[in-house]
């Protein structure tokens, strides 16, 4: 995880007026640009885009550019890998200390480590969407009302999405609505957090499209959109333990939206290309506009080995036996269809200065040294040719989360028929138990199973105040002192009386 520089586009292409343009063509803009004229839709368009830019390396982690006093250089992919890694199922092959750290939850202790907690981009993005949102209302040339109210909706959304995001990481945090804040902002409860990712989300729903009008999927998904709204509102609203409510937003989804589970046989579709209906968000990072590291590439080759990249060993894993009982039908006999397009055996008595090949057993390689390759790449060995889809929500994240509110109120049947549709997908038996306590369980595995390396478990975990079960670093007291959540980044403290660190990190430095 060392020697890493990210490249990122300088130059601004602003989108057309009506938004009609591909954002996924266009260059990002990688700064707060509260200098922008503010004059003309085009400006406008850009604005936004540049907040999604900003949300793009939130997700992926800070950079030394950022953070030019940090020990490392470069970017992890923090926030998408680190949904999963305290989860217990990972390892680290190579025996890399800084993976090893953060299984073990020394956030602190490992100064490689402390980038993580800081959450300056979050805030870079939520200020970015302030200013659209104070400066857009006043813009009326070459920008058509339905289209400025699409805009400014879509800037409520990404807003709200990076509180809730960063919520999930920090647990509670400060809430900013207002543009240049130099208030010092203390951090809110948790719950207040998502109440108002519930607000801004129910005053965004009746805007946003269900899609816009781009050739590719790719294109749609990664905006905001109504799908992408409601999925919020639906996570948000199972923090609060609303589960009617989350259920009801959910089902608007599967009722209303231009949303299907693809097929198997769609899988390289779905997580190298983003292109299925099974996609409701995702971040899309393109090659072509930079948004890629001389190092790693795309933020998810960390999982990858020759012949996908030059590296010659495994970061990250899951090892076999954990496999085998995550995918116990699998173990059981062979019947989980996913293991195949989530797991890879690499011959590693080849030299790393060929080709390596790929075995058909997908766990041949023993315990520790199964490629996890649910995101490929062509077999170039090349860390720069990984274009590539993050998913944030997907379709059948939607239908487990309604089993699992459903399931929560009681109502079994209907948890049943949604946990069934993803069973069925992957070709394992349905599940037939009607009892509500070993239902609920099921769902959760089950989330485990089709969201693996996707950044929910520790979240769902974390959620729900097991994360301590599954991670023999974290105690059950730990959890409730804050464990689960990152610590807050000493940045955060600097001119600000109000700024507080979460109860379990102020002892364990």
């Amino acid at each position: 995880m060392k020697h890493i520089a990210i490249i990122t586009g300088v130059v601004i292409l602003l989108l057309g007026a009506q938004g009609c343009k591909n954002w996924l063509d266009e260059l990002p803009i990688n700064t707060v640009t509260e200098d922008l004229a503010w004059q003309t839709g085009s400006d406008a368009e850009g604005a936004l885009a540049a907040a999604f830019s900003i949300f793009r390396r939130a997700l992926s982690g800070l950079t030394k550019d950022d953070t030019p006093s940090t020990t490392r250089n470069g970017s992890w992919g923090d926030y998408y890998f680190w949904g999963d890694s305290r989860s217990g199922d990972w390892i680290t092959p190579n025996n890399d200390g800084d993976w090893q750290a953060g299984f073990e939850n020394r956030l602190i202790q490992r100064t490689q480590l402390e980038p993580m907690t800081n959450w300056r981009l979050y805030y870079r993005t939520i200020e970015q969407c302030n200013l659209i949102l104070e400066n857009v209302p006043d813009i009326t040339t070459n920008f058509a009302e339905d289209r400025k109210a699409e805009l400014l909706a879509e800037a409520r959304f990404l807003r709200a999405m990076a509180h809730f995001y960063a919520a999930r990481i920090w647990g509670d945090i400060p809430i900013n609505l207002t543009a240049r804040n130099v208030a010092p902002l203390g951090r809110e409860p948790l719950a207040d957090v998502m109440r108002m990712v519930v607000e801004e989300a129910d005053a965004v729903i009746p805007v946003l499209p269900w899609m816009y009008p781009y050739p590719t999927r790719k294109a749609s998904t990664s905006r905001g959109t109504k799908g992408a709204a409601l999925a919020m509102k639906a996570h948000a609203l199972m923090w609060l333990t609303d589960y009617q409510g989350a259920s009801d937003a959910l089902q608007r989804i599967i009722s209303d939206g231009p949303f299907a589970l693809a097929p198997i046989s769609g899988f390289r579709d779905l997580f190298d290309r983003g292109e299925t209906d099974e996609m409701i968000f995702q971040m899309y990072y393109n090659k072509g506009l930079g948004e890629f590291s001389d190092y790693y590439g795309h933020i998810l080759t960390y999982y990858l080995t020759n012949p996908y990249t030059d590296r010659g060993n495994l970061s990250l894993a899951v090892p076999r036996s954990r496999i085998l009982e995550i995918f116990h039908h699998y173990a059981q006999d062979g019947s989980d269809r996913r293991v195949s397009e989530f797991f890879e055996s690499i011959d590693f008595s080849v030299s790393n200065s060929e080709i390596r090949p790929v075995f058909t057993d997908p766990l041949q390689n023993g315990e520790r040294e199964i490629m996890f390759a649910k995101f490929r790449k062509p077999k170039d060995r090349s860390y720069q040719q990984m274009d590539g889809p993050v998913p944030i929500f997907r379709y059948a994240d939607v239908l487990l989360l309604k089993a699992e509110a459903d399931a929560r109120l009681n109502r079994i049947d209907e948890a049943l028929t949604n946990l069934n549709l993803v069973r069925e997908r992957a070709g394992i038996p349905r599940y037939t138990r009607n009892e509500q306590l070993p239902l609920i369980e099921e769902i959760l595995d089950e989330r485990n199973r089709e969201l693996i390396g996707e950044f929910h478990r520790v979240y769902d975990l974390v959620r729900l105040g097991r994360l301590h079960e599954f991670n023999p670093f974290i105690s059950e007291r730990d959890e409730r002192e804050g464990a689960g959540f990152f610590p807050v980044s000493d940045e955060a403290f600097a001119n600000n009386p109000n700024m507080t660190q979460t109860y379990y990190w102020q002892f364990n430095q």
